[in-house]
């Protein structure tokens, strides 16, 4: 009886052993905790990220230029569990709160012919804009079976829905005055004219309507335009009117003091094989004695050229150079450059 208890108390002694043995074998260790912003970062998901600019020269491609002085917006995802990637400018929308964009005209005269103007069948070419005594001159080619050359001056306002409305005060075909013989025959300039749908340009009677975000190739832009200057080399743009819910007012970027930046916070952000959760994104002119030259198209190489740092609340600063700075063989180098690609004969803006 004594031996049977013994061998009892030794199984229970071992089972209870070995039982702790196991258990902490198979035990996961207990993490120590993440910080805050990690925790928040684990978590993030895809959505719109929110963006500010200051005295940023945004090249939409080699001609054509936005002299973005200030924007407030958001980067909209465009397909469904994909956050906005840099790489690709399809997959992001730009859109805007408030900013205040202006654009030369020989970068316009660039955009209406290279993407609005640009197929088969197209009634106007060969466009040249200029800015002549407060009015917006417009030159180039109608086309309706033969070429006809033209010249209109227009007056710059904006419509109740946010376009931007060119209304002539004068049109000329061939060097003759037409607008005499147009109401004489009941003609408008819409009946000469049909501009292909989905090009940001409607002509309604003898009024030019411009959706200024839908002139532009990807990365899209959305807004509503509230009002235009026409300033004596420089169309000036300003949108507002956002009501859009969830807006937050202070984004506190790491260097607010900059004076020429991007910043982008909240959600997802992808650029080349990196993805950015909760995003908190500081891209920093690295000459700010000018504004920040900035090229989508070749964001790669100016963040190689740059320099880059992580900041104590897990955010990244990126020193980045001009565009129009970076070396390489054939091209002039700083604003001269810039310049010419803009069309701008003020190389110091």
């Amino acid at each position: 009886m004594r031996r049977r208890l013994q061998a009892a108390r030794l199984a229970l002694i071992a089972s209870a052993l070995f039982g702790c043995s196991s258990a902490a074998e198979t035990q996961t260790p207990r993490s120590a905790g993440l910080a805050p912003a990690l925790e928040r970062a684990s978590h993030t998901p895809v959505g719109p990220v929110e963006s500010e600019m200051r005295n940023v020269l945004f090249r939409v491609d080699d001609r054509v230029v936005l002299e973005i002085r200030h924007l407030r917006g958001v980067l909209t995802p465009t397909r469904p569990g994909v956050p906005p990637w840099f790489d690709d400018p399809a997959s992001f929308v730009l859109a805007i709160d408030t900013a205040d964009i202006a654009i030369t005209p020989v970068s316009l005269s660039a955009l209406l012919n290279t993407y609005v103007f640009n197929y088969k069948g197209t009634p106007l070419k060969h466009l040249e804009v200029s800015i002549d005594e407060g009015e917006l001159k417009q030159k180039g080619v109608l086309h309706k079976g033969i070429d006809l050359p033209f010249t209109i001056r227009a007056q710059l306002t904006t419509t109740d829905d946010g376009r931007l409305r060119l209304h002539p005060t004068s049109v000329k075909v061939l060097g003759i005055p037409m607008r005499s013989l147009m109401r004489l025959f009941g003609l408008e300039l819409d009946n000469l004219v049909h501009v292909r749908e989905g090009r940001g340009v409607e002509i309604v009677d003898n009024d030019f309507l411009l959706s200024p975000a839908a002139l532009l190739p990807p990365p899209r832009i959305k807004g509503t335009l509230t009002g235009v200057v026409l300033e004596q080399t420089r169309i000036r743009q300003i949108f507002g009117g956002s009501d859009r819910p969830g807006r937050k007012t202070d984004l506190r970027p790491s260097d607010p003091k900059a004076p020429n930046y991007m910043f982008y916070r909240g959600k997802m952000l992808r650029f080349g094989k990196l993805t950015m959760a909760d995003a908190d994104l500081q891209i920093v002119d690295k000459d700010p004695s000018d504004p920040f030259d900035f090229y989508l198209a070749h964001l790669n190489e100016q963040l190689v050229a740059g320099e880059s740092h992580n900041q104590t609340d897990f955010g990244l600063l990126t020193l980045m150079p001009d565009y129009s700075d970076l070396e390489r063989p054939g091209r002039q180098s700083g604003r001269k450059q810039l310049a010419t690609d803009a069309g701008d004969d003020d190389p110091k803006r």
